[in-house]
């Protein structure tokens, strides 16, 4: 008999730590579904609340003959993209700005908006709808052709960074560098959040504003990734390390 009871408080305590471990998974993956929804929001809240900067009233002038003639579909290798006036919502082709650039099988090119000339993601192992790095280009209007500064283009930044922060929990301005894109000396907003999560999930992003030589239109490149990506464990690593490094790399103004 006290066999019996003995085996049936082992029995017993069997099922408590079952049910526990059950109700752990249950919450961990409810932790990881809130992630998901989480990140894909702030991205989402990005693409609608964005709006390219502006030091001048925006063009509404034709684009110049070199910008013309870029505007027919070319052919390229795979993942390439080529931006193309007539394929563009009515209210970019004025801002319009001929450049290409090639992005891996592992990035998704997204479907055509109001905001962003392109824009292709890379998503988690989960599949398509968790996004793990995002890369997206927007365009930047200019007063004079030929002004470029770095205090030009620190106002512009401010302007993006006043858009970013209101999309990401603890959004913290890290540094601001100079970079070079396809040649041309660039000015770039590095910036870090979180989800507000317990493990303390990082977001690193990456502004930049590219201003031609001798054009009224540039462009803004937007660079995000998370810290569960193998690439990206600090914002200083988007477009330097990994496949947003090759992306960067490969753009080219046309």
């Amino acid at each position: 008999m006290p066999w019996l009871l003995g085996g049936c408080g082992c029995l017993t305590l069997v099922f408590v730590i079952v049910v526990v471990a059950i109700l752990m998974v249950n919450r961990a993956k409810k932790k990881v579904t809130e992630f998901k929804h989480d990140f894909k929001s702030a991205l989402e809240n990005v693409q609608e609340n964005q709006a390219s900067p502006s030091v001048a009233p925006r063009s509404t002038s034709s684009p110049i003959s070199r910008t013309d003639t870029a505007t027919a579909p070319r052919s390229g290798p795979p993942n390439t993209y080529v931006n193309v006036k007539e394929n563009l919502p009515s209210g970019l082709q004025s801002n319009f700005v001929a450049f290409s650039f090639n992005y891996s099988k592992n990035f998704e090119l997204q479907s055509q908006s109001d905001v962003n000339f392109a824009k292709v993601e890379k998503y988690t192992a989960a599949g398509k709808g968790n996004t793990a790095e995002n890369f997206a280009v927007g365009y930047a209007s200019f007063d004079s052709p030929n002004l470029r500064s770095d205090a030009l283009y620190d106002k512009l930044l401010d302007q993006l960074g006043q858009q970013l922060s209101g999309s990401f929990h603890n959004y913290k301005e890290v540094k601001r560098t100079s970079v070079t894109v396809d040649g041309v000396a660039s000015r770039a907003a590095l910036f870090q959040a979180d989800f507000n999560d317990a493990a303390k999930t990082m977001i690193y992003g990456k502004t930049i504003v590219v201003h031609p030589p001798g054009k009224k239109n540039g462009v803004t490149i937007l660079m995000l990734g998370t810290s569960l990506s193998r690439d990206v464990k600090s914002a200083d690593d988007l477009g330097t390390k990994g496949e947003t490094a090759d992306i960067l790399r490969s753009f080219k103004f046309l």
